[in-house]
């Protein structure tokens, strides 16, 4: 279980035992769908008690202060700094310069406004069951995004944290990924179809523009893939509320 409470660790800011394995770390991604799983059903659970006790906007704020919290803002800084460095239209050796900086440029507060408005509205306007659907599956399908992006595409850099994941658990990552891939058909259906469609289109055009430009990915494009899939994921529930599928 050594290799599960790396990635819950890693992912999350919820508490994991002490004195972990370290040779458990790089066998850890093929654990990262399953944390989705459970910030998912946090994040559901939470959403349906305040459904009864807060209005739609506090109940949307709230869910997204809380979806934040508990992630620490990992892959949210990824999509700043991802930002930063594609938008500076650079070198591929400036970009990564880019990238590493602490520092947030305007692009990334920009990108970062604007995807947490669209995920608060996409909460704003799901309710009910819809909301929940959407809660559940949103963290699931990032860190799906996260674990195929890894095992699938070259790393940018010669050194990272990310390049230490790459080389064990391959056949396990990509196990579990398709596991969760016919799970989500299955209980998805029509949703499930449409939400994975604009969900890889989303994915592919951000790894091409990575590959582009830098060769390859890096840990903060893996955390801007997973961004960027959990506002598609919910966007797709809002369409498809509107379209009458759920």
């Amino acid at each position: 279980m050594s290799s599960f409470f790396h990635a819950l660790g890693f992912l999350t800011r919820l508490p994991v035992p002490r004195n972990l394995n370290p040779d458990a770390w790089s066998k850890s991604p093929p654990w990262y769908p399953v944390v989705g799983v459970l910030l998912g059903a946090l994040l559901a659970l939470v959403g349906y008690a305040l459904e009864f006790l807060t209005p739609p906007a506090v109940t949307a704020i709230l869910l997204l202060t809380l979806w934040v919290f508990l992630t620490g803002g990992l892959h949210l800084d990824g999509l700043m700094d991802t930002a930063d460095g594609f938008g500076s239209y650079r070198s591929k050796e400036r970009i990564l310069e880019i990238m590493k900086d602490s520092r947030v440029g305007g692009m990334g507060v920009l990108a970062a406004i604007l995807l947490l408005g669209t995920k608060a509205a996409a909460l704003f306007s799901l309710q009910g069951s819809s909301q929940i659907i959407a809660l559940a599956a949103a963290p699931v399908l990032g860190r799906m995004a996260m674990t195929a992006a890894l095992y699938g595409f070259p790393y940018a850099r010669e050194e990272g944290l990310a390049q230490s994941l790459r080389k064990d658990a391959r056949v396990e990552g990509w196990v579990v990924f398709f596991f969760f891939l016919l799970v989500c058909l299955f209980v998805g259906r029509v949703l499930g179809i449409f939400t994975l469609v604009l969900s890889a289109v989303a994915c592919t055009l951000l790894i091409r523009s990575s590959l582009r430009k830098i060769g390859g990915l890096t840990g903060d494009v893996y955390g801007a893939l997973c961004e960027v899939t959990e506002a598609v994921v919910l966007l797709s529930v809002v369409v498809a509320r509107n379209l009458q599928w759920i």
